[in-house]
Parts: C-alpha cells; structure tokens; sequence
C-alpha cells in the first residue's frame, strides 16, 4: 500500500513532527510505502533561523526504508500578516507529482480554509479514484466573511474526502457545522507524541546546572515562541507579579523559547526572577522540560487550542496549567485531574494556580501522572500509527470514493 501525504510548508526546528507518522506507518506494515511531497521554500517562521530560503536535500532529515520525502518547486503566497500564520505556499508541479506516485491512498492535513495544495489533492484524488483522509489539528476557526464567500468551493471537496481524524471535539464540530460533514466518517484522535523522547527525568539536575537554576528552586516554565498570540506576555506579567510577592521568591520563570517572527521585545520577559532562554535546538527540549517543575500555557483559547508544546509537556508528565475553559473542548485535560485550568490571559489566575501547586505537591504530582497517563494511553505515536493505519486500511478496501 502507498500512502501519500503533503505539507504547506516543512518546519524542521519543531523537529520531526512533519515526517513522524510517516516513519511511525512504514514500522507497522512491511509493504507500506509512505511518500511526503512538501514545498522547497523555507517557512516564513524558520527563514530567520536557517538564513536561506529554500530548502534543499541536505536539510531533509534521514528516513526509514520505504518513506521518501520529495521537495517541489514553490513560492509563498502572503494573504495576511499575522504571528500565527497568513502565507500558504503554491507548488505548481504537485499535481503531476502526486499522479505519477498513483497511491493507495492520500492523506493531508489541511489549511483551516483550503488552499491550492488541497484543491489539486482532491482534484488528483477524484482522477485516479483513490480516497483521501484529512487528519486536521482541531482548531477552533471563526467563520469569516472570506471563508463564507469559499464555502460554496470548498464544501464539495470536503465533503469528497472518505474519513476526517480530528485531535479534538472543536474539529468533530467544525466539520459538521461548517461543510456539513457526517458525523460517523469523523474520528477524534489525539496529537501524536513520541511519550518515552519527552519523559526524561534523569535530565533534571543535569539541565538545572547549565540554567544556574538551584535544585530547592520552583520552576514554572512556557514552551514556544515567545508571541502575544499564545499569551507568553501574560506569563511575563504574572513574573512581575511574583517579585513583588513573598510567596514566590523560590520561584523561577522560565521562558522556553525566542522571539523569532514575532511581534514582542524580549526585555520585556527579562527580570530578576526570569531565565529567556532564546531558540534551543529540539533534541534539548526534553532536559529544558525535565528542568521543570509546572508548565503554564497562558492562552490556549486562540484558534490553535492543542498545540504541540502542550503535547510535549503531556509527554514529559508535568503537571499543567491551562488558560481556557474547561469546557472548550479542544484539549483532552480535565480540570483538577490531569491540569488545572485558569483564566485564559491573566496573570493573577496563573498565580494562583502556581501558589496552589507549590503548596499541595501531592496534587502537582497527581496532576503531572494524569496528564503522562493520557499521553501514553492515547497519544504516542505507535498507538496513533496504529489507530489511523486502521482507518486507512478501511478507506481503501471500500473502493472508488465517489
């Protein structure tokens, strides 16, 4: 079986989530062969930090037997200057490429609206009779006056699509409410993680000592880029905050992460109780995340609520504090159970919660093993793998989609 999959753009400093499932599938069935077709332009938000433009064949990470991943010639295409996203990228010779490969089946991950990558996969898709598979990341997207005017477009072509995995309610609903989707062609299943990579303990001391972080020291940490879109500012406020409160002069803030594209001065996370710790290479952020002793995702109420940091520190079975409600719906964390959650923004509620966690370890622990316990039940990549190769398989052996 081949199975073929495309990017809007290959973002390597995230490490290897853009090409993991692939590597995950080639493991589980000896005779499936997995083909990634991505854009030689660099991302918008890697562009600073690689110093080029475009990529080439010694970028490309080393693949299993049986996967490939293929670069086409592109160009961005900017439709909005926004910190979370606004270029798509248009490949001009995908189409041709994806029908010379003639998959079993194809797999995509779409844009929150459609753009040409997916109209050219469902064009290709509908020639050669072959059912293709969304997996979407779950976000909640308000409906625009522009997506209104593309739904007429775009409903069809999802409507095409033979089963839609979705890591969250928000996309079950989005799906249905939007294009009119079936419910029963939808499945939730969570972002895929690599649980033993991210769950590294014996790091600790070892990452503490190159911070200059004392072992007695609390450490509350964010992972990602330091941007007002996921609310880093709000965390920063709540360090302020606590330098002038007795109750967390043991506690450190540390600032996983850099500036890069953003639209935030980084003195503005700089204090006598912060630690900014600038970009850091991927294969590190497991032992900046065994350095840490709560992990705080200040605004996970934006469109992109199940991020990949909050995966990771799912992974490394820390205990989480969650700016959303509890009842949103796009992260599987239950509040006081696996994560606390608190006022998405504020930096008074995310104190709160760190004072309560410092003063109730039992909790913090229990917090920290809920939140490991779902990521290694529901969410590391062979049981993903598995999950989807079943749905795969399903697509397949019922033919010619219509």
């Amino acid at each position: 079986m081949l199975v073929t999959d495309s990017h809007e753009f290959l973002e390597l400093y995230r490490g290897d989530k853009d090409y993991r499932l692939g590597q995950a599938l080639v493991q589980l069935r000896p005779d499936l062969s997995f083909v990634s077709f991505a854009p030689r332009s660099v991302s918008p938000v890697e562009r600073t930090l690689l110093g080029k433009t475009r990529l080439d064949a010694t970028d490309l990470p080393e693949l299993p037997d049986r996967m490939s991943l293929r670069l086409l010639r592109s160009v961005g295409i900017r439709f909005a200057r926004k910190e979370g996203g606004g270029i798509f990228s248009l490949m001009p010779g995908y189409g041709r490429a994806l029908r010379r490969a003639a998959p079993d089946v194809m797999i995509e991950n779409p844009y929150t609206w459609l753009t040409p990558r997916s109209y050219t996969t469902a064009r290709v898709a509908r020639t050669l009779g072959v059912p293709v598979v969304y997996y979407d990341p779950g976000d909640d997207v308000p409906v625009t006056t522009m997506q209104r005017l593309l739904l007429p477009l775009e409903r069809p072509v999802v409507n095409r699509a033979a089963a839609i995995i979705t890591y969250n309610a928000v996309g079950r609903n989005r799906f249905i409410t939007k294009y009119g989707y079936p419910a029963d062609r939808i499945s939730i299943i969570p972002k895929p993680i690599d649980v033993p990579r991210w769950r590294r303990p014996e790091l600790r001391d070892e990452a503490r000592a190159s911070l200059g972080i004392s072992p007695d020291t609390f450490v509350v940490a964010y992972s990602g880029r330091l941007t007002r879109f996921r609310g880093s500012t709000a965390l920063a406020a709540a360090a302020r905050m606590a330098n002038a409160d007795a109750r967390f002069n043991d506690v450190m803030f540390l600032f996983i992460g850099g500036t890069m594209s953003s639209d935030v001065d980084v003195a503005e996370y700089r204090g006598p109780n912060t630690i900014v710790t600038g970009m850091i290479p991927n294969d590190e952020m497991p032992a900046m995340l065994a350095a840490t002793d709560a992990m705080v995702f200040p605004d996970l109420t934006t469109k992109a609520g199940f991020t990949t940091a909050l995966a990771e520190a799912m992974a490394a079975a820390l205990p989480i504090i969650v700016g959303a409600n509890a009842e949103q719906g796009s992260v599987p964390l239950e509040d006081g159970v696996d994560a606390l959650f608190c006022e998405s923004g504020s930096a008074a509620s995310i104190l709160d919660a760190v004072s309560r966690l410092k003063a109730e370890p039992a909790l913090a622990r229990s917090l920290g093993d809920g939140a490991g316990r779902l990521a290694s039940d529901t969410m590391d990549y062979p049981r993903v793998a598995s999950a989807y190769l079943d749905i795969l398989e399903r697509v397949v052996a019922d033919g010619r989609p219509h």
